[in-house]
């Protein structure tokens, strides 16, 4: 294995990120007070198409209140050097601003994170929703999410 920075996100990474955000975009969803979900998955697996979490968590469950404790948590959960991929999904605020136009109201949107353990980039992409939680058919690819060590 190499030691050298790659700055792109794994393959297989995209290739799921794919398929999990396309069930937020359907237009039969609705996302009103969806809570902040934290989810891991075995990488492995999850390159052979198996969409099995090994810890699935919402905003308050138990006592993980942090990224680090639920990264840690999950760890646990699975042997030692198994890869594991990591998905944070949550509703933020996001603020519109034009070039020199007053700030527009926000909008809400939502966030996809993820990332695989061992490696330094991942993704993160947001799907735009309307003011019922519905998603508005407005997402954009999403970008390299650089993380701080891997």
């Amino acid at each position: 294995m190499s030691d050298a920075f790659d700055p792109r996100p794994p393959q297989e990474l995209r290739a799921f990120y794919d398929r999990f955000s396309a069930r937020f975009r359907s237009p039969s969803v609705h996302l009103c007070g969806y809570r902040l979900r934290w989810l891991a998955f075995r990488s492995e697996e999850l390159d052979w198409g198996i969409e099995r979490a090994v810890l699935d968590l919402a905003w308050g469950d138990e006592s993980v209140t942090r990224q680090a404790e639920f990264v840690a948590r999950a760890r646990e959960e699975v042997p030692a050097g198994c890869s594991l991929t990591f998905v944070e999904v949550g509703l933020r605020k996001s603020q519109r601003c034009a070039n020199a136009a007053p700030l527009a109201p926000p909008r809400v949107v939502l966030t996809i994170s993820m990332w695989r353990s061992g490696h330094p980039c991942g993704l993160l992409g947001r799907i735009d929703l309307d003011a019922e939680g519905r998603p508005t058919g407005s997402a954009q690819a999403p970008s390299p999410l650089v993380r701080m060590g891997g």
